[in-house]
């Protein structure tokens, strides 16, 4: 655990060519496949297979299930978004799961999420349409998620190539699998495979052959195609013979490219809090625009419905940092923003000047060591007159309050461990809910969908008092935080409806009970 203090910083009867000779033959026969700038080194893992030395792979998903031990691989599609088997999502809860991307040893480096909700295909049967989404618990960022091929070069993968040196289409495997002796791998593998014609399972649904390559779990991973000197995916492991015949599922084409592009509606916009930023006392919204980086300013006019005022650009250049927190950290009356910079999992304060622009205070680096931690907000948790941060260690699922002491830097009080047992939880907020003067944490159960209060104490440690159901039905939806939106006095949760867009106002009743309280639009194209 990190204290806050300065940092230091089948075989085919034709002879296949090894992968180095593979490579060539593709790149002269096709000039349409080119495998990444690795540096080819045997490797005991995907059969036949070489070791991945850049990040030219950057986005297969390394999945685990902590509770059963089990692993399987990925691809990021979205930065949101990890695409993988069906039956490699079937844990006793979400928060069993984990998935890291961006690294090629295993366990260790690029970014580690949970997962905050699993998509199975809805005709999934006997492996049968064997398509899953994981949706992570925060975006990743500066990792390019990997293109779903198009229909129009499904040729590519039909298995018939009619060249002058293989009669067989060209793909890559790659994954996080054991080799053909069942060892587990220790470094992401990739290798050249040969797509042989296509064959339709019992219910007719198509699978894409390739001759060998992948093994136990290498499930989910993707199969690899070039279009336009570009890598795109293809298909999603499914299963085979370590080293023999394996199928994929088809994603470039047909139902399961259709039922995936259903799901994954665009939602550009990223919430990066919700605070009075330009002290008019109404409270505004601020978030990412994640296409560009930008951050916006929103404001509010503390009223149940849409607001008119002119939104604001107040900064640029937030694609690489994650959300932990906005209030008054250094306690100078304006409202700050509190962000890590992933790449290096540093903590930054942006101080605000309260005002409807960008910001011109230099931001400092107040904490170090923050990978792998998920934020649940800022507040005055233990009611001493200074912000706090409150965040979960992915890893283990403990909950730690990080005392704050009301300055721009970093912080010399120790973390205090307040929770446990929470990486099948999303925070929705902290804020006094039911207003005893006390700050609480909404939470939402990932496997229920219920939203929780869990009434705070005021105190450096655990809270005693029972946690209360305040909502159901929250599947689907992306908090964007709590504050008192109406200014009628009661705290109010806003969220955004992931499959529409639309932003709600869930009204509060400053009580500790379920709320009946009507949803009311207040936004939309979020």
């Amino acid at each position: 655990m990190h204290h806050i203090h300065p940092p230091t910083t089948r075989s085919s009867t034709r002879r296949r060519p090894p992968a180095t000779r593979l490579v060539a033959a593709l790149v002269a026969a096709l000039s349409a496949l080119a495998l990444p700038v690795l540096a080819p080194t045997p490797a005991a893992a995907i059969d036949g297979g070489y070791l991945v030395t850049t990040n030219e792979f950057a986005y297969v998903a390394e999945i685990r299930n902590t509770a059963a031990g089990g692993l399987c691989t990925g691809s990021l599609i979205h930065p949101s978004w990890v695409l993988t088997a069906v039956h490699c999502s079937v844990p006793t809860s979400v928060g069993d799961m984990t998935v890291r991307v961006g690294n090629i040893h295993s366990g260790n480096g690029g970014q580690l999420r949970r997962i905050t909700r699993i998509l199975r295909h809805p005709d999934y049967t006997g492996g049968h349409n064997d398509v899953a989404l994981l949706e992570l618990a925060t975006p990743i960022t500066n990792i390019t998620p990997v293109r779903l091929a198009d229909p129009a070069y499904a040729y590519l993968w039909d298995g018939y190539q009619g060249g002058p040196f293989t009669q067989y289409d060209q793909g890559i495997a790659t994954g996080w699998g054991r080799d053909v002796n069942g060892q587990l791998a220790t470094q992401l593998k990739y290798v050249g495979v040969f797509i042989t014609p296509s064959k339709l399972d019992n219910l007719g649904i198509k699978r894409i052959m390739v001759d060998r390559g992948p093994c136990p779990g290498d499930s989910g991973g993707p199969l690899l195609v070039t279009v336009n000197s570009t890598l795109v995916q293809a298909g999603v492991f499914k299963g085979g013979v370590c080293g023999g015949e394996s199928s994929y599922s088809e994603i470039g084409a047909g139902t399961n490219r259709t039922w995936l592009n259903s799901q994954l509606t665009a939602v550009p916009y990223t919430p990066f809090g919700l605070a009075d930023w330009d002290r008019d006392g109404h409270q505004d919204l601020i978030a990412r625009h994640t296409p560009s980086g930008d951050l916006w300013l929103y404001p509010g006019e503390s009223r149940r419905g849409y607001s008119y005022a002119t939104p604001t650009r107040i900064g640029i250049g937030y694609n690489g940092y994650s959300f932990f927190g906005s209030a008054d950290w250094d306690r100078d009356g304006h409202q700050d923003l509190i962000a890590r910079h992933d790449a290096t999992g540093d903590l930054w304060l942006h101080p605000g000047e309260s005002r409807r622009g960008g910001s011109y205070a230099t931001p400092v680096r107040i904490g170090n060591g923050y990978q792998g931690f998920t934020a649940f907000g800022a507040t005055d948790w233990d009611r001493d007159g200074h912000q706090d941060l409150v965040a979960r260690n992915d890893t283990t699922g403990d909950l730690w309050l990080y005392p704050g002491e009301s300055r721009r830097g970093y912080s010399a009080a120790t973390p205090v461990r307040i929770g446990n047992g929470w990486n099948s939880y999303t925070s929705f907020d902290l804020a006094d809910w039911d207003r005893d003067g006390h700050q609480d944490i909404l939470a939402r159960d990932n496997d229920s969908g219920h939203v929780y209060i869990y009434p705070g104490e005021s105190r450096r440690g655990y809270s005693s008092a029972a946690r209360v159901l305040m909502r159901s039905g929250y599947r689907g939806y992306t908090p964007f935080g709590v504050g008192d939106w109406d200014r009628d006095g009661h705290q109010d949760l806003i969220t955004r409806k992931d499959a529409t867009g639309d932003l709600y106002l869930h009204p509060g009743e400053s009580r500790r009970d379920y709320s009946y309280a009507s949803l009311v639009l207040i936004g939309n194209g979020w």
